[in-house]
């Protein structure tokens, strides 16, 4: 047998392939990385919205008054958490645990995905919540907003 019949890749070959391969992924998996955690914090202003729908609905039953702690209970004699879709808050999408809600605090730093309502009074509210890097995130609902 011939050493031109011999058929297959030689050991230089299949390095090369291998670097290529390598190169790739140290290209591809920070990328992948860094969008997973874009993708939690969009999850997160998600959950902003929902408790911002919430407060409102707290609201329309109780004559234009917005819950000021977890306990304050609308006329129909529900907390704000019995108003959120399925009478509980949304899952942080960190923890896959149900989100932690402060109230009159800002969301405790390094907690990624808590929420807030800082300020919450019977005439307003703001919530506010850590991203990613549990930090505040810029985006603020507001009252009415």
């Amino acid at each position: 047998m011939s050493s031109v019949d011999r058929k297959g890749f030689t050991l230089i070959e299949l390095m090369i392939v291998v670097v290529i391969i390598g190169l790739l992924a140290a290209v591809a998996i920070p990328n992948f990385i860094s969008m997973v955690g874009r993708a939690k914090e969009a999850s997160v202003k998600t959950n902003m919205h929902v408790m911002q729908t919430s407060a409102e609905d707290f609201a329309a039953v109780s004559g234009g008054r917005y819950p000021d702690d977890g306990t304050d209970l609308s006329d129909a004699g529900q907390t704000l958490a019995q108003h959120v879709p399925f009478s509980t808050y949304p899952q942080n999408p960190f923890t896959s645990a149900s989100s932690v809600v402060q109230w009159d605090a800002d969301p405790t730093a390094g907690n990624a995905g808590e929420l807030c309502f800082n300020p919450a009074t019977p005439d307003s509210y703001q919530i506010k919540a850590n991203g990613a890097d549990g930090t505040i995130l810029k985006q603020k609902l507001r009252t009415g907003m």
